[in-house]
């Protein structure tokens, strides 16, 4: 009997936590919530991902899908004001201009959309990005 209580709790707690990492955080882009063609989604290692083409358009990037290569990019600005942001599917590695930088989660296809770490591209774009734990929102600042 002991048994079953402890397999029903573990399982009532494993059902619990899998609600919580569920839960759908909201995106505010400098103050109005970014209405989104799929949900953005929070990853095992704690990255909110978003569609990219969203994200980077709201930024006033060009973007770009080189579906040969499974690669997005994105571009702001011309000249010496220009930065450019590629990520690649499945790839840990990025590039922001010519530099190189390592990703805790790797740019990837989802439910036939293609979702970006939404922390490193708005920062690599020269957004300030916050995060509210309690009302489960990410706070996007460009201006």
């Amino acid at each position: 009997m002991r048994k079953i209580i402890a397999g029903a709790a573990a399982a009532v707690m494993l059902v619990s936590s899998s609600a919580v990492s569920a839960k759908t955080p909201t995106i505010k882009f400098n103050g109005e919530i970014m209405t989104l063609d799929a949900e953005p989604y929070i990853t095992d290692a704690g990255n909110t991902m978003i569609p990219f083409r969203a994200v980077f358009e709201a930024a006033d990037a060009n973007v770009l899908w080189d579906e040969s290569k499974k690669t997005v990019i994105a571009v702001k600005g011309s000249g010496e004001d220009c930065t450019s942001v590629v990520l690649q599917i499945g790839n840990n590695e990025a590039f922001v201009n010519d530099d190189k930088v390592e990703l805790d989660s790797a740019a990837e296809i989802k439910e036939d959309r293609t979702f970006v770490p939404l922390r490193f591209v708005m920062e690599a774009l020269g957004a300030k990005v916050d995060w509210d734990e309690d009302t489960y929102t990410v706070s996007i600042t460009t201006e």
